[in-house]
């Protein structure tokens, strides 16, 4: 689960957008419709769509307008439900993990550059 938000969470909000969909697999949502159950901005629910349908969480629905579908594959839905489960219960670890990558990137970058300033002073 860790690793799903690692490459796919980026924000609480899409998480709620994901979780959203996850709850009404068999409905359609246009960006304006998710934006209006959660409350966003209908731009911001459209790019976050466009994301998750560009990593195979989200079907594009054929119509007159642009509509997602939730339609992960089986291993990412079973992460999926783990992921809502732990959100309910644990939603601060989780928004925790969300906010806490960045600088764990940063560290990691921080991190390699210091072992390799430790290799040059030694050598």
């Amino acid at each position: 689960m860790r690793r799903f938000i690692t490459d796919h969470i980026d924000s609480v909000e899409q998480l709620e957008i994901l979780l959203l969909l996850h709850q009404h697999p068999e409905r359609s949502w246009t960006a304006e419709s998710v934006a209006r159950e959660l409350r966003i901005s209908a731009l911001s629910a459209d790019d976050r769509l466009k994301d998750m349908a560009r990593s195979g969480i989200l079907a594009k629905v054929q119509g007159s307008e642009v509509e997602y579908r939730y339609a992960p594959s089986q291993q990412l839905g079973d992460v999926v439900a783990g992921l809502a489960t732990a959100y309910a219960e644990r939603r601060v670890t989780v928004i925790n993990l969300i906010f806490s990558k960045p600088i764990d990137k940063i560290r990691t970058f921080a991190d390699a550059f210091r072992l390799r300033r430790d290799d040059d002073d030694n050598g």
